[in-house]
């Protein structure tokens, strides 16, 4: 459900807040540079308090010198709590995300410190800390930003809130409320905020012009960048083959080894600008889903009762047959198409075949999880009700790499770590090619339900620009 459903919002994309799933993350981030091109309303100010927090890290760091307490103070100023309240980042299914824990605190840590070794004391752009050390990605750029900016945001969401006449509010206490740079201290902050009431957390919400799926200083430009602008010595250093297959380690020695390109790269990119994640037209098919196929489900009703563990597996077999539809003949493809005729990633796809299960699931008092990981791999849905009718079901590309993992290991290992005795396995299929590539699935499948206690069903969704049946395989 998403915020503006929860809270009668009638919510139009001409609205400059991001409206938020209260159930699942979205996979778009805070990107910083974001907010530094773009200030307005409580965000005026919100780049330079995000540089006056890095300087006081650096400046404790510099001035370590191998002494505990003063990297201790460091490494405490740089663990981010996940950002429960934005419902933003990686977490597959909920809203309870990694967050910058000591481990990854350390790691920025150590990135800083490497900087400081380099005699780059700059943090205009705290996010260039991730070409200077592995492991830092999107996920904790933004719990960073969102952490520091907590005020910000609280005073944005009370602003729509009150524009909006929502009155669902409660107090709520953050101890890490705002950083005082002068005391070098977190002060206690109190906001007026909704709550959600999934996770019973506060929620913060985030204008859309703030939000990207990477930050717009991120190693893969940085080094497109390099290619553009420096590619003879590049070739020298690293070889001919030098925009393929370009590990992180090697930006990293490139970043590290020549900051004045990273530098370089800085002010090429404030020149250009950044561009915030397309919310429209939805290339990685983060945000559409939802509400297509809420409307799908909304005119395609589809009720029953379960006497028993058999008629529960038909309807989960049937509602993949429902999504098998909606694709085919009902306009779904267009979530898992870009513009341009190129499927979108497999996420995309899942994305709507959540969309279809969710909606169902729900009208029929279904619990549904999403990527369970018992087993020896993800499966990306678990359906149940009561202990005992349950479901796995698995979706996968024909074009996976992995694709025989799907039914060979991950939903085969699953349904014998849980004891469950029923699957279904969905195969989207772009081309004849692919079509060819699974010609021996029912082979396949027939003869792991012939040697298991379990039964696994497949479906073949043909999701072409133009649809057609999938009927060649059945």
């Amino acid at each position: 459900m998403k915020f503006s459903e929860f809270f009668d919002v009638d919510y139009t994309d001409d609205l400059p807040w991001f409206d938020p799933l209260l159930t699942i993350d979205t996979k778009l981030f805070i990107d910083p540079f974001l907010i530094f091109q773009n200030e307005f309303g409580p965000f005026v100010g919100a780049h330079n308090e995000l540089v006056e927090y890095f300087n006081e890290v650096f400046e404790i760091m510099a001035s370590a010198n191998n002494v505990p307490r003063l990297r201790r103070k460091a490494t405490n100023l740089l663990k981010f709590p996940e950002m429960e309240e934005l419902m933003l980042g990686y977490t597959a299914f909920g809203t309870r995300g990694g967050g910058t824990g000591t481990k990854k605190a350390e790691l920025i840590a150590a990135g800083i410190e490497r900087a400081i070794n380099f005699s780059i004391m700059d943090s205009a752009h705290f996010e260039t800390i991730q070409l200077l050390q592995e492991g830092i990605g999107p996920d904790l750029i933004s719990d960073a930003t969102g952490n520091i900016l907590r005020h910000r945001f609280a005073d944005y969401t009370e602003s729509v809130c009150k524009e909006h006449g929502i009155t669902a509010i409660q107090r709520s206490t953050y101890v890490r409320g705002k950083f005082n740079t002068a005391s070098g201290r977190w002060e206690q902050q109190h906001y007026n905020l909704p709550h959600n009431p999934w996770n019973k957390k506060p929620i913060l919400l985030c204008p859309k012009d703030y939000l990207r799926p990477l930050p717009t200083l991120n190693p893969d430009d940085y080094w497109g960048f390099c290619c553009d602008f420096d590619s003879k010595s590049l070739r020298e250093e690293f070889g001919d083959d030098i925009k393929r297959n370009v590990k992180k380690e090697i930006i990293l020695e490139k970043a590290i080894k020549d900051f004045s390109s990273v530098e370089s790269f800085v002010r090429f990119i404030e020149k250009i600008g950044g561009t915030p994640y397309d919310m429209e037209k939805d290339p990685k098919g983060l945000i559409k889903w939802y509400n297509k196929t809420k409307e799908f489900a909304l005119s395609n009703p589809q009720e029953l009762s379960f006497s028993s563990s058999n008629t529960f597996n038909k309807f989960i077999f049937e509602i993949c047959e429902i999504f098998k539809n909606y694709i085919e003949n009902q306009g779904g493809w267009q979530l898992i198409y870009n513009d341009n005729g190129r499927p979108k990633s497999e996420e995309a796809s899942q994305f709507s075949f959540l969309g279809i299960v969710t909606h169902y699931c729900r009208a029929n008092n279904i619990d549904l999880s999403r990527e369970v990981n018992i087993g020896r791999g993800p499966v990306d849905f678990k359906t149940s009700q009561g202990s005992e009718k349950k479901a796995l079901l698995e979706l996968k590309l024909a074009s996976n790499t992995k694709f025989w993992n799907g039914p060979k290991k991950q939903l085969k290992k699953y349904l014998e770590a849980e004891n469950i005795d029923y699957g279904v396995f969905v195969v989207i299929v772009h081309t004849e090619k692919e079509l060819e590539k699974i010609k021996d699935l029912r082979k396949i499948v027939n003869e792991i339900n012939s040697n298991n206690d379990f039964t696994i069903d497949f479906i073949v969704v043909e999701a072409e620009f133009k649809p057609a049946s999938a009927s060649r395989l059945i």
